[in-house]
């Protein structure tokens, strides 16, 4: 979606920048909290709207307010939903960082036919007949800066479970929640925590043996698509890891990307190998 004060549409959209209704202002005030400890945003949006058809729609739930939001860092681009005339969002962990772009917003729920709000400019003095999705009002963008903190280690956005359905040798994993779920056989599962809780040489073994084929694995799923992940807790560090890995998420090599992620695993697997020698 592209939005700005240079879109021109079909129908009627009130503005503070357009003449396409007269008599009515829209004004929107945005503040928000971040949350160091959990890495989140929540962002209150408060709207003075004065537009009665348009304020009509939306009590009778034909037409919503939310915001454009936009961010490079992450990746995000989401129309939002939020209360009116005032609401708070909640984001996910991790999912906004460095700047923020966001877009007040008025758009259909549902078909209006003959939309003709009062005021309206002669060029639509014919109605208009709405879409679900289409913009009904725009405030101007704003833009925050939300501060990037460090980022997570790679093995915090992953568990590591028992499953009973594997045979010896095998693991699966799942990204299909909040953190990245490695699935292996009961054995399996009490060596590799018991080599997690011991010295820096078996940690670097896991580090290779399991880390790096499992984030071979997430790079050849996220090139297929990564709105799909969006949604899960683990995707916004790990996203914001390979921003700034220089991963390119689209083409990824998948061997040498890994690498750059974990921060060059074999290096520390060498070290100790030349410690014994």
């Amino acid at each position: 979606m592209k939005i700005s004060e240079s879109t021109s549409y079909p129908h009627p959209v009130l503005a503070p920048w357009s003449d396409d209704i007269g008599g009515a202002t829209i004004e929107t005030t945005i503040n928000f909290r971040e949350d160091d400890e959990n890495n989140q945003v929540s962002i209150h949006c408060e709207m003075r709207l004065d537009q009665p058809d348009i304020v009509a729609l939306i009590n009778s739930g034909a037409a919503c307010f939310g915001c454009y939001v936009r961010c490079q860092e992450t990746g995000m681009r989401r129309l939002q939903r939020i209360g009116f005339p005032a609401g708070t969002h909640d984001f996910a962990s991790g999912a906004l960082l460095g700047r923020v772009q966001i877009r007040p917003v008025v758009w259909a729920i549902s078909s209006i036919s003959g939309y003709k709000p009062t005021g309206v400019h002669s060029e639509f003095s014919a109605g208009s007949n709405i879409q679900p999705g289409q913009i009904l009002a725009l405030d101007f963008e704003q833009v925050i800066e939300v501060t990037r903190p460090p980022l997570a280690s790679v093995e915090s956005i992953f568990e590591i479970v028992a499953a009973e359905d594997l045979d010896e040798g095998e693991f699966e994993i799942d990204t299909d929640a909040d953190r990245i779920t490695v699935r292996m056989p009961e054995a399996t599962y009490q060596l590799v925590q018991a080599l997690r809780q011991t010295d820096a040489r078996s940690r670097a073994t896991i580090m290779n043996a399991l880390y790096m084929p499992i984030v071979m694995d997430v790079l050849d799923q996220l090139r297929e698509d990564t709105s799909q992940f969006e949604q899960y807790r683990w995707f916004h560090p790990f996203y914001a890891r390979c921003q700034l890995c220089d991963v390119n998420l689209e083409q990824p090599d998948l061997m040498n990307d890994a690498q750059k992620l974990l921060d060059k695993p074999f290096t520390s697997l060498r070290v100790l190998v030349d410690e014994e020698a």
